[in-house]
């Protein structure tokens, strides 16, 4: 299998401990890339010297820093620091206006350890491809905190360019024209906790590598809530993705080898969408209630599903286009129309999943030929399991309970094989009729005897 149930604990094992021992202490304190090791550390002098009250600023003028933070902290005095880790150059509590001319805070060619923070900034105006407009706007800049801060009516509200190993957490980015947060050709950069809302897009990721995304909120999109295109080995877990009418809760685009884990995506049109993307890991994902489908695959190949719940979606819960070669295991795909589809799609392994209660059918094949589909649970659906134009398959020891019809091939299909499956469906057999007649004959007499035992009684008192 492409990605190793290990590697899947592993991940797992290591976000438990993020989140009991060390989230807590980073969300007071600070964390940063250590140039040596090239992990985060925790800056154990920070909740000290943050104790001392800082002053509030409502600028009248755009804040730049174009690897010139000494001569800003020398002029301002909402700057202080010295740009170690230990003591990076700080900037927060300030408020500034755009102008509608460009960005708030913009900063440059910067590779010492600072830190943004508790900072409001607003009405950047807009910019043209390739070169947008931000709210909080980096370029070439390294080591960098942005936290805690607010970015509305901006272009986009915060957005790193040729940026590593950056830190955005906490932060809310709501109502900008076009995006809430944009990383562009930014790799090794950790993206946690912010809130993006009620812009075109959530939270985007283009030509960017090796970023994590965690715990953000990416709700009520005119289009998608996270979007990776043309990004490999990112991880993205413990998000939440709703109500992005327009499009898809997640999607990767052109984007591979990326994990997409624990995510809760709802009332979109697609819940997850992965195209002419290869290698990826979609696991323990809620794909529920969306307009059209839960999982999408359109022309992704070598991809493995496992441990999704993709249920309650109008069309089908899993839908796999033009696609071949992917596992899909252990998901639950229940009342949708179809609990998984796949069309024109070859050599995918469908195994152990859970397809019950759809409209139509638990699986439906179109035009797709050598799947192998085995030890899968298909029940009370109309069709369990049903081909169209689909050959040499192999279809084997499914349990298809209850179904209007248990499998089925059309006069097309050549060379499938269906073997120890179990197709039970619960009729009534005759003795059963039997018995429910002797039942009911009884019950009637009983009831029979009661009146007249109550007639007679009526009679007696009435002489």
């Amino acid at each position: 299998m492409l990605f190793s149930n290990t590697r899947i604990k592993i991940v797992f094992l290591w976000m438990i401990f993020f989140y009991l021992f060390l989230f807590p202490v980073i969300s007071q304190a600070s964390y940063e890339f250590d140039n040596i090791t090239n992990k985060k550390r925790v800056d154990k002098s920070y909740i000290e010297k943050n104790l001392k009250s800082s002053g509030y600023w409502n600028l009248d003028f755009k804040i730049h820093i174009d690897n010139n933070w000494s001569e800003t902290k020398t002029n301002y005095d909402w700057c202080s620091g010295s740009g170690t880790w230990s003591d990076p150059y700080v900037i927060e509590n300030v408020t500034v206006n755009g102008g509608n001319s460009g960005p708030p805070i913009l900063i440059e060619n910067s590779d010492v350890y600072f830190r943004i923070k508790n900072s409001t900034v607003y009405n950047s105006g807009s910019g043209f491809f390739p070169i947008y407009e931000g709210g909080i706007k980096m370029v070439n800049v390294t080591k960098g905190t942005i936290i805690n801060n607010a970015a509305f009516d901006n272009q986009i509200g915060i957005l790193l360019y040729n940026s590593e190993n950056n830190t955005i957490l906490g932060n809310t980015a709501n109502n900008n024209t076009n995006l809430g947060i944009l990383l562009e050709k930014s790799n090794n950069n950790f993206l946690s906790e912010n809130i993006v809302t009620h812009s075109k897009g959530g939270l985007n990721v283009y030509f960017s590598n090796n970023n994590t995304l965690s715990g953000n909120i990416a709700n009520d999109n005119t289009y998608s809530g996270i979007i990776l295109e043309e990004s490999n080995n990112n991880l993205i877990w413990g998000n939440t993705a709703n109500y992005n009418s327009d499009s898809t809760g997640i999607s990767l685009s052109s984007s591979n080898e990326n994990i997409v884990l624990l995510n809760t995506i709802e009332n979109n049109s697609y819940g997850i969408s992965i195209y002419l993307s290869n290698k990826n890991n979609i696991s323990e994902n809620i794909a529920i209630n969306n307009k059209v489908g839960g999982i999408n695959l359109h022309s992704s190949d070598n991809n493995t599903l496992s441990g999704n719940t993709a249920k309650n979606n109008t069309y089908s819960g899993i839908i796999l286009e033009e696609s071949n070669n992917n596992f899909l295991l252990e998901n639950n795909a229940t009342h949708n129309r179809v609990g998984m589809d796949l069309y024109s799609s070859d050599n995918n392994t469908i195994s152990g999943n859970v397809m019950n209660y759809n409209n139509k059918s638990g699986i439906d094949l179109y035009s797709s030929n050598n799947n192998t589909i085995s030890g899968n649970i298909a029940n009370n659906n109309y069709y369990g399991i049903n081909l169209t134009a689909s050959n040499y398959n192999d279809i084997t020891g499914n349990t298809l309970f209850d179904n209007n019809i248990c499998y089925s091939e059309d006069e097309t299909c050549i060379g499938n094989t269906f073997k120890n499956n179990i197709c039970i469906k619960d009729e009534p057999s005759e003795d059963n009729w039997i018995i429910s007649g002797l039942i009911g004959i009884i019950i009637v007499s009983i009831i029979l005897i009661g009146l007249s035992v109550l007639y007679r009684k009526f009679k007696r008192k009435v002489k």
